[in-house]
């Protein structure tokens, strides 16, 4: 089973959609603070079934104790976070709490657990201010605002975590302007 944080957010939703069409078991981990349960019907009605759901928070230890020991995790697609570069700037620390915390929260559940494989959806504000475009994967990293540093924080946790147990199976993803619909509209 693949447990989706963030599952019915923008990016996390599409993803569901395309491993529930490809017949993988999924399981949605998400707080709704950016989403709605709404995503879970539109997720039904393209694929035709309805994706296991467990409203929780990345910050609550406990429940992500409890959900990886009592379901079938393999492997974590980890999208939830807060998002928003100005409200990142006002409210530095409700990001650094829910999107480094929460995410180091899940990678100690996911250890103890066995699960370690992970796609960890960062940013392209990673990045900074770039002189030149495109911008190529080796730039430099220099995050510019709260939210990038949140995600380049989280990267580089996972760098260390992958030099210290090489065992981990770890993806980092890199947007940039995601967005778009499902061609069922």
């Amino acid at each position: 089973m693949i447990l989706i944080t963030g599952g019915t957010g923008y990016i996390g939703s599409h993803t569901v959609v395309e491993l529930l069409n490809r017949g993988e078991s999924v399981l949605i981990l998400d707080n709704l603070s950016n989403s709605s349960l709404k995503a879970l019907d539109r997720i039904e009605q393209i694929c035709g079934r309805r994706p296991e759901f467990i409203k929780a928070d990345i910050r609550d230890r406990t429940a992500l104790y409890s959900i990886m020991a009592s379901h079938q995790i393999e492997s974590v697609i980890h999208f939830a976070g807060l998002k928003a570069v100005g409200e990142s700037v006002t409210q530095p620390l409700s990001y650094y709490e829910n999107n480094v915390l929460g995410s180091v929260n899940l990678f100690q559940a996911m250890a103890e657990h066995g699960v370690k494989q992970l796609v960890f959806s960062s940013s392209a504000t990673v990045y900074g201010d770039p002189h030149t475009v495109p911008i190529q994967e080796s730039f430099p990293l220099r995050a510019t605002n709260p939210y990038g540093r949140t995600k380049l924080m989280i990267e580089e946790i996972l760098r260390d975590l992958s030099g210290a147990e090489p065992s981990w199976r770890i993806a980092i993803l890199r947007y940039f302007n995601p967005v778009g619909s499902h061609v069922s509209g």
